[in-house]
């Protein structure tokens, strides 16, 4: 029997029934199996902090009589919360289901074997590769590539089985997505990007604690995901559009009962399409690899959760991941004692245009006053944020909008940053806390430019759904010129929290649900910019599309610096007198900025890497502008196709 005959009944096998049946069978098995063993696992209390906590009382009585909260029991209580997340079967299990799946959708597929035969030639390759260093980097890209590069194969097959109904929007989509293998636009980001997914994993520096290696794959591998995604949708949108024109292949479509909503409809859902079977594969592996991580020691641990320290419950290293990246945290900010219409601000207003007429002859336009109350209300902001140590000594603060937390009984944590003198790593500055009711908290070693973080009991939240305290620089001691005396310690120069340098956090959800809303903006974004490409490449061609697109998606991206930057540009040079190049370019790029505020504050993979929620309301917002704007962009390209002279059209 020749080779060709071999490999033809080894694929009747695969596809027959039978095979499909057993195969499907020993696969749920398996899963079956792993599933129950992870549950048994997480059962387990391998630190003992389960029963700690239920043995430890919520409240003590202090010195003076009274009932009081448990320090001890308010961290206890917040490490059992940590532990539970870190230990939840729900995230592994998930995982092993959505893996599970992509490989029964190939044996019903009627390649089975071929997966199996294609993942033991990569296993045979990449293993030895693994067990030496230099070498290492290699077997990673050649186990994970294979299976992302499989695993993209098998949904590009059944989403074309998806598209097989007789319908022209199906049609036309289906098409779509053969050309993306064709195209050598696509399928170098294809494989740039399988590639580059699969390497990722390697440059994380092994030596780091366990938060920042987490924090920074989260982070690097969610954004270079969508961008490489975005480019390629950008690039091939245009492309499948134009070069259809240009070499005249749209003649057979267009000549067909095949209206132009309907052709423009079904290259967006080709493009659309492609575009989420590549988020699916990547945030698949990156969510996978995300959990074994999280599964590996952290600093200061024997193995994963058990500390090295027999007095420890649960390292710092291990209870930052926990609490502060791989949960869904709702912050919320001080609240401002002022506000931007406040009446000073008039005066202050008033002021700087006094100064500048002195100068000189200066008529102040509406935007120029607008722009003097910003900058005097950023440097009141800036004011209230500083704290000297001579003059004020303290600042208090505010946090409201706490009902929730307290209705719900859970930990908080209060994070706070200071910089001074530069944020030398040498100094220490002492701070401290005084809280509504009474309690005090000492810092006496907080570091410079990085952050700290308290955990604060639910109890302190008052009746008003508020925190205050008193933030001091410098920490009180006792007298000692004797008398039993409390006197004030100042530190040597003045602080600055920057903007996000204190909040108040509380946990709202989970990691995997915040990841899973993170996944769907995502997809929500790369569908409009799929629209936006085969808009442009129904008017445009091939090389101006491509530019139209990629300029809009950059400025979209960076809406959210320039609205930073525009008060700094102004619209008057040195002299205060009216600049019309400067005003031309301000409100048009305040106008630019402004209309893509939505898309931009958005920013998924900054919340996802940082812990903090992305809720569905804030998915609902953003869906829901980038839906308008899909739909507007829409009704142009069908437009631009009706109006095109398609027959005498060169492509040039």
């Amino acid at each position: 029997m020749s080779l060709s005959d071999r490999l033809g009944a080894i694929d009747r096998f695969q596809q027959s029934l039978m095979f499909k049946v057993v195969a499907t069978g020993i696969i749920l098995l398996l899963v079956g199996g792993s599933i129950g063993w992870i549950f048994l696992e997480s059962a387990a209390d391998p630190t003992g902090v389960r029963a700690l906590a239920a043995e430890v009382p919520r409240f003590i009585t202090d010195d003076e009589g009274r009932r009081v909260i448990n320090p001890e029991a308010v961290q206890l209580r917040t490490y059992t919360d940590a532990l539970e997340a870190a230990r939840s079967p729900v995230s592994l299990s998930l995982g092993i289901l959505l893996a599970s799946s992509l490989v029964l959708l190939f044996v019903w597929l009627g390649l089975g074997i071929s997966y199996f035969a294609f993942t033991f030639v990569a296993v045979f390759v990449g293993l030895p590769l693994l067990l030496f260093d230099p070498t290492r980097p290699f077997g990673f890209v050649i186990l994970g590539g294979m299976q992302l590069m499989l695993a993209f194969i098998v949904l590009l097959r059944a989403a074309g089985m998806l598209f097989k109904p007789s319908h022209p929007v199906l049609a036309i989509a289906r098409n779509v997505l053969a050309e993306a293998v064709r195209l050598k636009v696509s399928t170098i980001f294809i494989g740039m990007l399988i590639i580059l997914l699969a390497a990722m994993p390697m440059v994380l520096n092994g030596e780091q604690p366990l938060r920042y290696r987490v924090q920074a794959f989260l982070q690097y591998a969610n954004q270079l995901t969508f961008w490489v995604i975005a480019l390629l949708v950008l690039f091939f949108g245009a492309a499948t559009v134009a070069f259809e024109q240009r070499d005249k292949i749209i003649w057979q479509t267009m000549t067909k009962p095949v209206s132009a909503f309907q052709y423009v409809l079904g290259k967006w859902l080709g493009v659309a399409t492609l575009a989420a079977i590549l988020l699916l594969v990547s945030s698949t592996g990156v969510f996978l690899f995300t959990e074994s991580l999280r599964r590996a020691p952290a600093g200061g641990e024997i193995r994963a959760y058990e500390p090295r320290d027999p007095s420890l419950v649960m390292t710092e290293d291990r209870m930052i991941l926990e609490t502060r990246i791989l949960t869904a945290r709702r912050p919320v900010l001080p609240e401002l004692p002022f506000n931007i219409n406040d009446p000073m601000f008039d005066r202050a207003v008033e002021l700087r245009i006094e100064d500048i007429q002195r100068l000189g002859a200066f008529t102040p336009t509406p935007a120029d006053r607008a722009r003097f109350r910003d900058e005097a209300f950023r440097e009141a902001v800036t004011q209230f944020r500083s704290i000297d140590p001579r003059t004020e000594g303290f600042e208090e603060f505010a946090f409201t909008g706490l009902h929730d937390a307290q209705r719900r009984g859970v930990p908080l944590t209060l994070r706070y940053r200071i910089n001074a003198e530069g944020n030398r790593p040498d100094v220490f500055y002492a701070l401290t806390f005084v809280f509504e009711d009474g309690t005090t908290l000492i810092r006496d070693r907080t570091g410079l430019g990085f952050s700290h973080t308290i955990t604060l009991a639910p109890e302190m939240v008052n009746e008003r759904g508020e925190i205050r305290f008193q933030l001091y620089n410098g920490r009180f001691i006792q007298d000692p010129r004797g008398g039993g005396g409390i006197v004030f310690l100042p530190n040597t120069n003045t602080i600055t929290l920057p903007p996000d340098g204190l909040e108040v956090s509380y946990q709202v959800g989970s990691f995997r649900g915040n990841f899973l809303r993170v996944q769907a903006v995502q997809w929500v974004k790369l569908a409009f910019l799929a629209m936006l490409a085969v808009c442009a490449g129904t008017f445009l061609s091939f090389p101006v599309a491509c530019l139209v697109a990629v300029g809009v998606f950059f400025i979209a991206e960076s809406s959210g610096w320039i609205a930073y930057a525009l008060p700094g540009w102004g619209t008057t040079d040195l002299d205060g007198n009216l600049d019309v190049f400067r005003w031309a370019i301000y409100h048009f790029a305040d106008t630019v900025s402004g209309v893509f505020r939505v898309y931009n504050d958005l920013r998924p993979a900054e919340r996802l890497s940082d812990g903090r929620l992305l809720s569905w309301a804030s998915v609902a917002t953003g869906s829901l502008f980038l839906i308008v704007a899909s739909l507007l962009i829409y009704a142009a390209g069908v437009y631009a196709m009706r109006s095109r002279q398609l027959a005498i059209y060169s492509g040039h």
